[in-house]
């Protein structure tokens, strides 16, 4: 990837975002849908500032997942504003709609170094309570819809390992705050070979 930016539309939308891939002659213009299974593809526009011809090959070399994956990130993050799906999309909005910029950013810094502070509350015998494996799958829910490495970000944002995560995510659906189709299916290093 070279380059993500906006060609149309407003910050956090899913459409008009262009994407630059390294080695590739051409740009992409994409809109894009979020859901369960991650962000797929609805939209392509297919650009060139070189007037570089449009082959059969080109087609075939385009990544669509790469693509819609990048297009959901960059929106997500509200065009690059937030670097990560630490705070909560109503949030993020009403940030984004404040009227004084410096003033916005000052909040989220104040907002997302808070979140990042705060220690796990436990109870008397240790245990995590169920707000935490709440918090789990949200951050988990709002990773899949951005189109981020579920197991890895939010491992990260919450300051744990990926295994310790994985036990959280197991007892968040032991409570039913997640369901099983919530999560993209791992893929098997075995098979990529």
């Amino acid at each position: 990837m070279i380059h993500v930016d906006r060609v149309e539309g407003s910050p956090g939308d899913l459409a008009g975002i262009r994407v630059t891939l390294h080695g590739h002659d051409h740009q992409y213009v994409v809109g894009v849908v979020t859901g369960k299974g991650g962000p797929r593809l609805v939209d392509l526009q297919i650009r060139s500032e070189t007037d570089a011809a449009i082959s059969p090959e080109t087609l075939r070399a385009i990544p669509s997942r790469r693509l819609a994956h990048a297009a959901a990130k960059f929106a997500y993050t509200h065009d690059g504003k937030f670097g990560t799906p630490l705070l909560d999309v109503g949030t993020q909005t009403a940030l984004e709609h404040m009227d004084d910029p410096a003033e916005a950013d000052a909040e989220y810094r104040r907002l997302a170094s808070a979140a990042k502070q705060r220690p796990e509350e436990r109870t008397a015998r240790g245990k995590l309570p169920d707000s935490h494996f709440q918090e789990v799958a949200q951050r988990v829910r709002a990773a899949v819809v951005a189109g981020f490495p579920v197991r890895e970000t939010v491992a990260g944002d919450m300051h744990t390992t990926v295994p310790t995560l994985d036990r959280w995510i197991r007892k968040a659906k032991d409570l039913g705050y997640l369901d099983e189709d919530e999560l993209p299916r791992r893929k098997n290093p075995e098979n990529n070979r």
